[in-house]
């Protein structure tokens, strides 16, 4: 079995895509897609400054049929999206491919990790061309991330303000604002964050290691070409590659 973290560009007709692209302020954590007797439903939550942009895209979108907002914070608006399966849970379904949950879609792109033998992943790869997804891997046979999208993100965020300085240049209190988060939030993000980093550097080593996995550059997924492809672009996106204007090309 491997284990391979994806990086993909979701096709241009994609209602998830569209809705993402159209606030790119705003992260998208879909945890997970169920297929109910009256479609799908798509879970997700919306953070950063521009939820409400993204939330009040998904309803507008033609492919949405409903929007249910069933919690909402300060920091996040919960919802469930009554549409077509995403397009990688469509060719994962096809597939026969397990994705791990969340998926972390900001500006058209979603993160997320599969695990399978290669052949189902070469298929996989290759239904994701198809309907119109650029694809990369970041790396094979990992173990689960250190940290999280989100947690990744708020960290660069902090070392670029100089949050980890000595002295500090900025504030846990600067730092939320900036991010548009609460406070406590914040504080509960970095501390999670850093006990992972702590935890990995104590057992395993540096978790970013020059010679780790993943460390090199972007490559190609597995079977990622579409030449002599059956159709694998049910879900989302209605439309395959050379009608969405999303080639399928080398990172």
């Amino acid at each position: 079995m491997s284990r391979t973290r994806l990086r993909l560009d979701l096709p241009a007709d994609s209602w998830l895509g569209e809705a993402s692209r159209s606030a790119p302020d705003a992260s998208l954590r879909v945890t997970g897609t169920v297929a109910g007797d009256e479609g799908d439903v798509t879970g997700l939550a919306a953070t950063g400054i521009g939820r409400v942009e993204a939330v009040e895209a998904l309803r507008g979108h033609d492919r949405v049929d409903d929007v249910d907002i069933v919690g909402e914070s300060e920091a996040e608006t919960v919802a469930r999206v009554a549409a077509p399966p995403p397009s990688y849970v469509a060719a994962a379904r096809r597939a026969g491919v397990p994705i791990e949950s969340p998926v972390e879609v900001a500006d058209g792109r979603a993160t997320l990790a599969v695990i399978d033998d290669r052949e189902r992943l070469s298929a996989f790869g290759r239904r994701l061309a198809t309907a119109g997804a650029t694809v990369e891997s970041t790396g094979d046979d990992e173990p689960t991330p250190v940290l999280t999208e989100t947690q990744r993100d708020l960290v660069r965020a902090a070392v670029e303000a100089g949050y980890y300085d000595t002295p500090r240049e900025c504030t846990l209190t600067e730092l939320a604002a900036d991010r548009d988060i609460a406070k406590s939030t914040c504080s509960e993000t970095l501390h999670r964050a850093e006990g992972q980093v702590l935890r990995r550097f104590v057992e395993k080593g540096p978790p970013f290691d020059a010679d780790g996995p993943g460390s090199g550059s972007a490559l190609r997924a597995p079977g990622s070409s579409i030449d002599g492809l059956d159709d694998g672009g049910d879900g989302d996106a209605a439309r395959g590659s050379e009608r969405t204007g999303v080639p399928v090309t080398d990172p």
